[in-house]
């Protein structure tokens, strides 16, 4: 359990680490990273275990019965043309060759093993992962009634694991048939090569029981890779599947790096300079932005669908590598709504004050701030436990969004159509909120909907050739 947290801790952490988590999205390579880090370490490490105590078991038994053998074989003379040969202890050199051959001959059979055993991981996760999506967007599912479009989907990737199976179930077979030849044959084996001093007379029938007794626990232990060869089959493929997935995260650190740049500014202001973005596909989605934003400014995005708004806050964001200009972001404090929230299940408390919120907010502040985003209701709920995600309404996970951000308290507020799915009045309380607890506040706003000009006082136009055009809007007003 202590190897299995630390490897935990390190995967995770590197899977944490300067948002790789959404870098190996932009790859689009099927990691499956909950199965690599769950699953996977759990069975690496399982079965390192198991393996590992087995071959020290069977170490020291080989290095005794070795002995043993060595001693009961005394001497065997060969004679070839005119040539005379002695060796000692022949029966142990006669072993570790029939358990050579035997253990070449399994490896020979069984060699797709390890590779099939990396497929049904990778398909067991695909399956898992299925059914996770349907769990996640039930209520869509059930919208538009695609249960049987979602049923053959599932089996569709259930017939890859059966088909896997069976080719895992074939070559198994495969490898006990030769493993239980080797040892059945191994018995025979024994009485055969110490027979020969036997009939010479130079020992007891009793002496080549104990001959054949101790070369039985020396081919015991040099079978143990041929017994256990499943075991090894499924441990390389675990292990190669969790270095390929540290691989895979490295490789996403090199395809996503940055192409432009971004520091800090000392002025805190948002300058943006010849900035050029661009989608997966290398499809210019802005071009050659050059755009400042002051403190207290109030800036709307907006354009038409697919023009690269999101886009455009994600690369500010610095999640978006792909990308030319220069982005200078100011050092105040920098906080971001998304469209739709994530809400984990947990306490209303701690979904309030993710992430970074001050845990000393007192109850009655909490409630005072519901009350304002129209979530009164929930006021007596604070420390109640419910997967809040599920349980709310789009509108009033946004109106929890909000109340997050003014207890988050930052001085610059990115907000990607965080109020679309609340109406005009309740999305313009929202606004007198963050102008009201947060007066300092500099505001950047992703939207389609002209009433949001109302609240901001600079315009920046998007369209889906790529070309912009800025302008300054009338003084916003609450009224």
């Amino acid at each position: 359990m202590r190897w299995r947290h630390w490897l935990t801790e390190k995967y995770v952490a590197m899977w944490l680490y300067k948002q790789t988590y959404y870098q190996l999205n932009l790859t689009r390579l099927p990691i499956n990273p909950e199965q690599r880090i769950s699953e996977d370490i759990k069975l690496f490490i399982t079965n390192s275990l198991d393996l590992s105590v087995g071959l020290l078991r069977h170490f020291v038994t080989l290095v005794v019965f070795s002995m043993v053998l060595w001693q009961m074989s005394g001497l065997i003379t060969l004679t070839a043309a005119e040539y005379t040969f002695t060796i000692p202890g022949y029966l142990l050199w006669l072993a570790l060759l029939y358990s050579a051959l035997g253990t070449c001959l399994t490896m020979q059979v069984g060699k797709s093993l390890a590779f099939q055993n990396v497929l049904q991981q990778t398909s067991e996760a695909e399956f898992r992962s299925a059914l996770g999506r349907i769990t996640e967007y039930d209520e869509c599912v059930a919208f538009y009634g695609g249960e049987r479009t979602e049923q053959l989907h599932l089996t569709k990737h259930f017939h890859k694991i059966i088909k896997n199976f069976l080719s895992i179930t074939h070559c198994t077979k495969k490898v006990n048939l030769v493993s239980f030849a080797y040892s059945q044959m191994s018995i025979v084996f024994a009485f055969l090569v110490a027979s020969p001093r036997y009939f010479n007379n130079e020992i007891q029938l009793g002496q080549l029981f104990e001959i054949s007794g101790a070369y039985w626990f020396v081919h015991s232990a040099l079978s143990y890779i041929i017994d256990s060869f499943g075991k090894f089959a499924l441990w390389k493929a675990v292990a190669h599947r969790l270095q390929h997935f540290s691989s895979q995260m490295y490789k996403a650190h090199q395809i996503t790096t940055r192409q432009g740049s971004i520091a800090n500014s000392a002025a805190n202001q948002l300058r943006l300079t010849n900035v050029t973005v661009f989608s997966l596909h290398n499809h210019p989605l802005v071009t050659d932005l050059s755009l400042t934003v002051k403190q207290q400014d109030r800036l709307l995005i907006s354009g038409p669908s697919g023009c690269g708004k999101t886009t455009l806050l994600r690369t500010i964001a610095g999640m978006w590598p792909y990308f030319t200009g220069t982005i200078s972001k100011p050092q105040q404090a920098i906080f971001f709504l998304p469209q739709k929230p994530y809400i984990a299940p947990t306490s209303l408390r701690n979904a309030l004050l993710y992430p970074h919120a001050p845990s000393t907010c007192s109850d009655e502040y909490l409630r005072e701030i519901l009350g304002s985003c129209n979530l009164s209701q929930l006021s007596g709920k604070l420390d109640q436990y419910e997967d809040w995600g599920k349980n709310l309404s789009l509108g009033q996970q946004q109106c929890l969004s909000v109340a997050r951000a003014i207890l988050n308290c930052p001085d610059w507020l990115f907000l990607d159509e965080a109020t679309s799915n609340i109406d005009e009045h309740m999305e313009r309380r929202l606004y007198r909120l963050l102008e009201h607890y947060l007066p300092k506040l500099t505001i950047i706003s992703v939207g389609h909907r002209d009433s949001l000009i109302d609240y901001h006082t600079l315009n920046l136009t998007l369209s889906p050739s790529g070309k912009w055009s800025a302008s300054n809007s009338h003084t916003y007003s609450f009224s």
